[in-house]
């Protein structure tokens, strides 16, 4: 069984909200309460009531007007269609009226068919947007899923340097991995692999790889020789190629 539409009355003239409840019951609508200011209205929001739409009068006794009200619905219960009952048809008070979007206009006194025509109306352009606003809500979504997506993948570009033979040196943790496993290297021997990372594809000269590894004081050709030999030993071969004596360049993919 299909539920009934819900309807929040505010209207401050109690026989003009009575007469109200009586055709909106016989429309085969819901009353779900009746309220004559903002504050009863808003005790009935906060007690759980969530009506489909709210018929509000735009000039309420009281401190807020049904256009104030309605103004400050359109931030907090976006969802709810409202439409506005008035015995005043001046253009100036449906322009401020219309700023509150609201979805329809009824003069007083109405007929039950304009009351009907017009919440049928309210209901359905309601719907609709609300149904493209969920709508743009996912594509906007997908948008930041996919912009976060390609941050990361920026980020990860940038702090990574893709080399030959299924090698990734990784620049923040200074890791060099083989596949997904990290290659096992000493100090030292990370040393030269950082260094060399820092100007991948170039040449770097014997002489500032040796200040990389021993910055206090030099080793000599033939230290900087066995830790050379040591981290060939346990990459490919051609990892980290001799630039005709001049120094040393490691390959990039």
């Amino acid at each position: 069984m299909k539920n009934k539409t819900k309807i929040l009355i505010v209207e401050d003239e109690s026989i003009i909200a009575l007469n109200l409840k009586e055709n909106l019951i016989d429309l085969g609508y819901e009353p779900c309460g009746i309220a004559p200011n903002k504050c009863k209205a808003m005790k009935i929001l906060e007690n759980g009531v969530v009506p489909d739409l709210i018929l509000m009068d735009i000039y309420l006794k009281g401190p807020t007007t049904g256009i104030e009200f309605a103004k400050e619905l359109k931030i907090t219960k976006p969802q709810i269609p409202i439409i506005f009952l008035t015995a005043n048809s001046e253009i100036s008070t449906i322009k401020k009226a219309s700023e509150t979007f609201a979805y329809g206009y009824l003069l007083k006194p109405y007929k039950k068919e304009n009351l009907h025509a017009a919440i049928e109306i309210a209901l359905q352009k309601s719907n609709e947007d609300n149904q493209r606003i969920k709508k743009l809500d996912a594509i906007e979504n997908v948008n930041k899923t996919l912009t976060h997506q390609l941050e990361l993948s920026s980020e990860q570009k940038s702090r990574t340097v893709k080399l030959k033979y299924g090698y990734l040196y990784d620049k923040e943790k200074e890791i060099l991995y083989y596949g997904d496993e990290p290659v096992k290297l000493t100090s030292k021997e990370m040393k030269i692999i950082k260094y060399l990372c820092e100007s991948p594809g170039h040449n770097v000269s014997q002489e500032q790889l040796e200040y990389a590894i021993w910055q206090d004081e030099p080793a000599g050709y033939a230290a900087f020789r066995s830790v050379l030999f040591r981290l060939r030993s346990k990459i490919h071969k051609d990892l980290i190629s001799n630039q005709n004596n001049t120094g040393y360049k490691i390959e990039l993919f």
